[in-house]
């Protein structure tokens, strides 16, 4: 699925976002990521970066089903506009400071602050298939 430009916007505009995956015994495991978006032939995926591997790693490689969420950081007329994506995740492995540093650029406003560090592990890629968009503002349908 390809997003919309006001969507590649929010997510390239340095907002937060939320993702789910879900824990062994079904109950949501929700953390705060950065996300980038990525062209391919089949569309956009949407990418977070890991250095670890962690519960959101573990969770993906059991279960790919994913739910995401960018809130803008822009007020709206009753709530802040949010682009909410479910999807289907897959893991691939290293990568992570490349995609880290290219979203540092605009998550970090502290100058001064280098991440990832120059000696930072391959670590592991989330890439997902948006399979739904929905949410508050231009992107939702």
């Amino acid at each position: 699925m390809k997003l919309n430009d006001a969507a590649r916007a929010l997510i390239g505009s340095g907002a937060d976002a939320t993702l789910v995956t879900l824990n062994p015994d079904g109950s949501p495991q929700v953390s705060l990521v950065w996300v980038a978006v990525q062209s391919g032939e089949d569309g956009d995926e949407l990418v977070t970066a890991h250095l670890s591997e962690h519960k959101k790693v573990r969770n993906v490689r059991r279960d790919g089903r994913v739910a995401l969420t960018v809130v803008s950081t822009e007020p709206g007329a009753v709530m802040r506009p949010y682009l909410s994506v479910t999807g289907t995740a897959r893991i691939v492995e290293g990568g992570a400071p490349e995609v880290l540093r290219e979203l540092a650029a605009v998550m970090i406003t502290d100058e001064n602050v280098v991440f990832p560090p120059d000696d930072a592990p391959p670590g592991y890629l989330t890439r997902i298939r948006i399979d739904a968009v929905g949410g508050i503002g231009p992107w939702a349908g």
